[in-house]
């Protein structure tokens, strides 16, 4: 086995459960790949993972005891992701990656179709390990790959796209509470549907009212805008992805719900609306994926939330989600403090959301923490 050294110090991370030994962190590691042992500059072991000079994070640790990385280890990681899922219902997060103990290895099942993304060096070399057990573990009618995102081309990987195994509908039927998204899994962003807004959608559905109006902006399928309508509510989604919005406009027919819709950029579409509306919606794609971007994103979600309060009814509510590690809370804050005082609102912190379960947040890893949703109401005195 491979033997990786930490420099001093940089070893106590790895020790308290951080999966990632960064380059400038690493004293001595082989020339070549493999599946590497850990070790601190006094000695001590650390972890087992896999080392490859080419990742932009060269050492990924499995496991924090002495073992193989074989397929009755991977076996049992999927095992304890399933059994930490159970009572989800169909549709839910399988594998969250470094929060389950899977580097780089994101899965998403729906019914008897599992849609994973291999992100990463290490779990892309360990394939033909990981993936006969999990096929064992979850024992699915068909597996589909949709790898073929940023972090994989940063990782020097080409986009994998496709079929896996077994059979795979063209049109994937996604179920959630009672809703159907019929959703093309070759057009689908993502894994196909966002299943940790879950949470934030139930809420919206308890907290609507008949006759009230709601905007949902990048609605991707229309998930929220669906339940609004479903309360009784008039629902507005916006979105730039034509493909998405045709989903949502078949799954209204189908439910015999109406939405009406809007194709367009976020901000384009927001300067042409006329409000009030009760709920307004925000939930724009991941906009910060470096340190460095962040300034210019928060002006942009300034605007985004300037125009926003312009449509929100008096006492109604604003929904802000961000899905990027390096946009924390008190960012959101900051962005929607700065609104208000442009637009003259005055906003009280109705609530404050994290992603679901089945996306785990590991205290020792913050990068797992990625989803915040502030939940904003108009306050007038």
């Amino acid at each position: 086995m491979l033997r990786v050294l930490a420099k001093p110090g940089k070893g106590r991370k790895v020790q308290n459960f951080y999966p990632h030994l960064y380059r400038d962190e690493i004293a001595e590691a082989p020339e070549g790949a493999g599946v590497a042992e850990a070790y601190g500059a006094e000695g001590e072991f650390l972890a087992v993972g896999y080392y490859d000079p080419q990742s932009r994070i060269p050492f990924r640790a499995f496991r924090f005891d002495r073992g193989p990385l074989n397929r009755a280890f991977f076996l049992a990681r999927f095992e304890r992701a399933l059994a930490r899922r159970a009572g989800l219902g169909s549709a839910y997060r399988l594998v969250h990656g470094e929060a389950d103990g899977l580097p780089g290895l994101v899965v998403d099942r729906f019914g008897e179709v599992l849609v994973l993304q291999v992100r990463a060096r290490a779990m892309e070399a360990l394939r033909e390990v990981w993936f006969p057990a999990l096929l064992e573990a979850v024992r699915p009618k068909g597996v589909y790959e949709r790898s073929d995102l940023e972090a994989r081309r940063q990782e020097g990987l080409p986009d994998r796209t496709g079929p896996l195994f077994g059979e795979v509908p063209e049109v994937l039927e996604v179920e959630e509470d009672g809703l159907l998204f019929p959703i093309p899994l070759a057009l689908a962003q993502k894994t196909g549907f966002y299943l940790d807004q879950r949470e934030n959608r139930r809420l919206l559905e308890a907290m609507v009212r008949p006759g009230e109006r709601v905007l949902d902006v990048y609605s991707y399928v229309g998930a929220f805008a669906l339940r609004a309508a479903r309360k009784g509510a008039y629902a507005l989604a916006v979105d730039k992805d034509l493909e998405a919005l045709a989903v949502l406009d078949r799954a209204a027919l189908r439910m015999g719900l109406r939405v009406d819709i809007r194709h367009g950029e976020a901000l384009e579409v927001l300067r042409g609306l006329e409000g009030p509306f009760h709920h307004v919606l925000l939930d724009p794609p991941t906009l910060v994926k470096r340190p460095e971007e962040l300034p210019a994103m928060k002006r942009h979600l300034v605007d985004l939330v300037r125009l926003a309060l312009r449509l929100l009814a008096p006492e109604g509510y604003l929904w802000l989600s961000a899905c990027s590690y390096y946009l924390r809370l008190e960012d959101l804050l900051e962005v929607a403090r700065r609104a208000a005082g442009d637009e003259r609102r005055r906003l009280r912190v109705h609530r404050v959301t994290y992603q679901p379960e089945d996306h785990p947040w590991s205290l020792h890893i913050p990068e797992s923490l990625y989803l915040k949703t502030l939940i904003l109401q108009d306050d007038p005195l």
